[in-house]
């Protein structure tokens, strides 16, 4: 079981890595206005949508994987945004960098990928179908 971690989940991405985003009024695409308001929020505001979309993006981790981790332990197929099991799913196909910093999650998702493959497919055929590279969804 992945240790806890101490981030502070009342700053913001923005306070915890010291990166300053530009003004999302001046964003160039609509993805880029939401990443840039929801790196402002702090961690333990973050709406579900705006997780998913930090965890698609693979931006603002390790810090998302904190938030996250404990959700995903209680439920694998948890649904951000997309379908049971979305972020699971993200993090499955994440690039392995995002690891680096919490090897230890890592070393715990084919625990909850496992658990995930368990559920009723009700569930978790959405899960399944995002992992298959041949599958359209």
């Amino acid at each position: 079981m992945a240790k806890k971690r101490k981030t502070n989940f009342n700053k913001s991405l923005e306070q915890l890595t010291g990166i300053v985003e530009g003004e999302p009024d001046e964003a160039p695409t609509y993805l880029v206005e939401y990443v840039r308001r929801a790196w402002r929020k702090p961690l333990n505001s973050l709406l579900d949508e705006e997780i998913a979309r930090l965890c698609v993006q693979q931006y603002g981790m390790p810090y998302i994987l904190d938030l996250v981790w404990p959700t995903l332990q209680e439920n694998p197929l948890y649904a951000a945004l997309y379908y049971e099991g979305d972020i699971l799913s993200i993090l499955m196909r994440a690039d392995k960098s995002i690891w680096m910093r919490r090897p230890e999650y890592e070393e715990e998702l084919e625990s909850l990928h496992q658990r995930a493959l368990k559920a009723p497919s009700i569930e978790n055929d959405m899960y399944i179908k995002t992992l298959d590279p041949n599958q359209q969804c």
